[in-house]
């Protein structure tokens, strides 16, 4: 019972306190306050600082390559978008067990991120590596002590037999690349040549169900992140509206956030392990249109619902092209 109150004390604290960093700082993205936390706290396991600098490291790697690779190839993105497939490839080859599939996320979206802001907006790309790392350095000193005043009681020798628990590995197969190829890099290269940067954001859901080993788990994803986008997006219409007029008062916007966050939070802690990812994607989901809209002189909410509208085509392609293929795999049984 402790252990549950200090773990929904950690992840709401966590994400609100650096949520709040974000607003009074006035980064130019945000954002990384958001998503950094939320996706440190609900799905990394180690919070020590090895683990800390092991988890935002990839992220950081990604992103400053992506920066070099856009900077030196600035007048050619069809030259950006073929080392883009590479990256992505080389990502999907080492994600042999599922929790290699979910370290792939931060580093993939951070690439995707770069190179579409850097193709399709005026943005000083260095000035957002530097915000990157700033976020990621308040995210981990946060959290770090959040852990510290929350302690969760463990018992040490089952930490160390959960350490050599390594996942079961699987084979990445020719197949399994061709798709991840395919979707994340058709969804790229549709950002590079349209001027909808908020559509950037709809790559996470992309890349989750792109990289699954199979056609039940690949469904299973998308029909997840129907619920929990959309769900998330309806959510933070609801906080956009109770913050109407009262958007710049900082310690209501805080009260209000930190009650969303911790009740979101204390669902996916007191639930089953089958339905912790499905409240973590909807925190995610909640606390990104959040961050990205509102601000002290608007609510966002016509770019909420714009944002809800894009992850619903975005998902209903991944869907279309689900049921297409199975309609092909039915045919071929039959012959």
């Amino acid at each position: 019972m402790k252990d549950s109150r200090n773990e929904i004390l950690q992840i709401s604290l966590t994400i609100t306190l650096c949520m709040l960093v974000g607003r009074l700082l006035s980064l130019e993205s945000s954002v990384y306050l958001a998503l950094f936390p939320t996706i440190l706290m609900t799905k990394a396991k180690d919070h020590s600082w090895n683990g800390l600098y092991n988890t935002f490291k990839p992220a950081f790697l990604a992103a400053v390559a992506a920066l070099i690779v856009t900077e030196s190839f600035q007048d050619h993105p069809f030259i950006i978008w073929t080392i883009s497939l590479f990256f992505i490839d080389f990502m999907r080859r080492k994600a042999n067990n599922p929790a290699k599939l979910g370290q792939m996320i931060m580093p993939l979206f951070n690439w995707i991120l770069i190179v579409v802001f850097a193709q399709t907006s005026e943005m000083d790309m260095p000035d957002r590596i530097r915000e990157i790392f700033i976020s990621m350095v308040i995210t981990a000193l946060i959290a770090k002590a959040m852990v510290t005043l929350f302690p969760k009681c463990r018992d040490k020798p089952k930490i160390m037999s959960t350490k050599m628990a390594y996942p079961t590995a699987q084979q990445v197969s020719y197949q399994h690349r061709f798709v991840s190829l395919a979707l994340i890099g058709t969804g790229l290269a549709v950002l590079m040549n349209i001027d909808l940067i908020s559509a950037t954001f709809c790559m996470v859901p992309v890349i989750a169900a792109a990289s699954q080993f199979n056609r039940k788990m690949y469904a299973e994803v998308v029909n997840r992140r129907f619920m929990t986008q959309i769900g998330g997006c309806a959510l933070a219409v609801i906080f956009s509206v109770l913050m109407a007029g009262h958007q710049g008062v900082l310690l209501y916007y805080a009260a209000v956030l930190g009650a969303l966050v911790f009740a979101i939070t204390k669902l996916m802690v007191t639930s089953n392990a089958g339905s912790r990812d499905i409240h973590a994607d909807a925190l995610l989901a909640t606390v990104l249109p959040i961050q990205l809209y509102l601000d002290s002189s608007q609510i966002g909410l016509e770019s909420t619902f714009s944002r809800a509208w894009e992850l619903t085509v975005t998902l209903g392609i991944l869907y279309a092209a689900f049921r297409l293929t199975q309609y092909r795999v039915f045919t071929n049984q039959d012959d």
